[in-house]
């Protein structure tokens, strides 16, 4: 693996240095995150809610409030149809309980993925309109290319707000929208929120005229106390963690710690989050989402919906653990898929710029193919897609891609052969006939290689510094702390080491497939872990360069300075 460190302008570090009185080692950071001004990395290092733009410049939101407050008003019932993931639900999630709390007539609906498809279909419409007499629906996380469901409750005289961050793929729905993508990128710091952080300023708009139309019960609310499911949503999209994102995601994980619900405490609980200390991203990424996503993905998504709303502490915590039990069936599930798809990847695709892998049975689930496609890109560096057989014999599936290539452009050259797709350029979901699966695999294979960087071939590991081994001590982490949450376009940052050897022999640990090992920084020893590195296990003896992310170990409620190992060569 090649490694690259960033290479920055040393005078414009020297004066962020000067002028913030931060390290020169953060001010590096910063300037290679082009975040070069006084102000900008004050505004970056020190966010604050009152950063957040006036949510009436999102186009499509005053047009969306004014209709849901007409509703209010008429006493009209709205339903609420969200996706099965975590931003479709904590965002549908965000906007019931703003309306609950505003007295409204509201009801929800999460599809069930193996009979109602993705998003807003007719087959979880005529489940939803079958719960009350409605006259506004609510899409959320889904609906930008629902043309005809659309139509459908035009036809019924049921007005549409579609609030969502997929691209449109062609003609727009009659709808209001409110959806960033469909409007010129202009620079915007909302341009890439995800449906959570849409819907967070969207009961933020509604309650701002409702505040202004004097309505009591909007005076009630505080739009803070959706700050933690709004980053709970962003956070697990992966939209960049920049702009208003960060705002939303560096509040929210601190609400989240402080102010849970009901909820999200025993969801926190049950997930093993130690919230003595505040919650970092990954908390969400591998603890949170994956037990509120497994609901979706095993048809159940309602029960994650359902916990989050509820106020009952005995029921939420009987809710969490079904969560739970959802979550380590689905790993389950997973450990088989991802095996067999491996092969497949390792089998037919090592010579080629992309996989898709395809299959039926038990393992294969069309409801966990989206991580696995995530661990495949991950483990082979390319663009995978992963199709598992569903019930009608069609395929259904998910493709995760990797830095540099647009898989919603390569899927949209192909999209002809295909009956349903969508996404973000580094997550989409698909589906298409099985006599299309050759076709599809040759022309997608194609877009791949026309999209791919040479360069991109090559793995390479970014370095954001390299570090003396005096300064690996607590001090360093809290400076360095002020980037997080980390994310999309703000990753954590990787330190290198240089010429150092190790404190003692690496030993192996857990199931055998990781190290520890440590570093002497002149005082005191400074632990390490690598993670399913055990094959490549470094020597004590010689002189070593090390890559690593600088954590906190958290054990028996006290936190220690631990390295996180990505790579380690001999020094040269």
């Amino acid at each position: 693996m090649l490694w690259i460190e960033e290479q920055v302008d040393g005078e414009k570090t020297d004066q962020l240095s000067r002028s913030l009185s931060i390290s020169g080692l953060l001010a590096k950071i910063l300037v290679g995150r082009g975040i070069e001004t006084p102000d900008d990395a004050k505004n970056f290092l020190e966010p604050k809610l009152a950063h957040l733009s006036d949510p009436f410049d999102l186009p499509g939101l005053e047009e969306a409030s004014l209709r849901i407050a007409l509703a209010l008003e008429l006493g009209e019932a709205i339903l609420l149809v969200g996706d099965y993931d975590v931003d479709g639900i904590t965002s549908t999630v965000i906007v019931e309980q703003t309306l609950l709390k505003l007295g409204a007539n509201t009801s929800h609906v999460i599809p069930r993925r193996k009979d109602e498809g993705y998003g807003l279909t007719s087959e979880v419409l005529e489940r939803g309109l079958g719960m009350g007499n409605f006259k506004l629906v609510i899409a959320l996380d889904c609906g930008t290319n629902s043309c005809l469901e659309a139509d459908e409750l035009n036809d019924l005289g049921i007005d549409l707000i579609i609030v969502d961050h997929h691209q449109a793929k062609g003609e727009l729905p009659k709808a209001i929208m409110l959806n960033p993508h469909l409007h010129p990128d202009t620079g915007e710091p909302w341009r890439n929120m995800s449906t959570a952080g849409l819907a967070f300023k969207l009961v933020h708009g509604l309650l701002k005229h409702l505040r202004d139309k004097k309505a009591e019960r909007a005076f009630e609310i505080d739009p803070k106390e959706s700050l933690s499911l709004s980053a709970m949503g962003t956070i697990a999209d992966l939209v960049p963690l920049i702009k208003e994102n960060r705002i939303l995601a560096r509040f929210g994980l601190k609400h989240l710690g402080k102010h849970p619900s009901p909820g999200l405490r025993a969801l926190l609980d049950e997930s093993g989050v130690n919230t003595d200390f505040p919650p970092e991203s990954e908390d969400v990424t591998f603890k949170l989402a994956p037990r509120i996503n497994a609901c979706g993905r095993l048809d159940d998504a309602e029960v994650a919906s359902s916990l989050m709303l509820k106020t009952d502490m005995a029921e939420c915590r009987k809710l969490a653990k079904q969560m739970n039990a959802y979550n380590e069936e689905r790993k389950e599930i997973e450990a088989r898929l991802t095996e067999e798809a491996l092969i497949q990847g390792e089998q037919r695709f090592s010579d080629h710029p992309a996989v898709v892998a395809c299959g039926s049975g038990d393992a294969w689930n069309p409801g966990v193919v989206g991580i696995v496609a995530g661990k495949m890109s991950h483990s082979l560096g390319k663009a995978c897609i992963v199709l598992a057989e569903a019930e009608d014999g069609s395929l259904r599936g998910s493709g995760r891609g990797v830095q540099g290539v647009n898989l919603v452009d390569a899927l949209s050259s192909c999209k002809e052969l295909l009956t349903h797709w969508g996404g973000h350029p580094v997550a989409v979901g698909l589906s298409l006939e099985k006599e299309n699966l050759e076709a599809f695999t040759e022309a997608f294979l194609k877009s791949i290689e026309a999209l791919t960087d040479e360069k991109a071939a090559i793995p390479t590991l970014k370095i954001s510094a390299t570090i003396e081994q005096d300064e690996l001590r607590p001090e360093l982490l809290r400076e360095l702390s002020a980037l997080a949450p980390y994310g999309q376009e703000n990753p954590e940052p990787i330190l290198a080491l240089n010429g150092v050897r190790l404190a003692q022999k690496p030993r192996k640990v857990g199931t055998g497939n990781h190290f520890q090992f440590s570093v002497h920084n002149g005082s005191v020893s400074v632990s390490g872990i690598a993670w399913k590195m055990a094959d490549r296990i470094p020597p004590a003896d010689r002189n070593l360069d090390l890559a690593f992310r600088l954590k906190w170990n958290i054990w028996n409620g006290q936190r220690h300075l631990q390295m996180e190992l990505q790579d380690w060569k001999e020094s040269s």
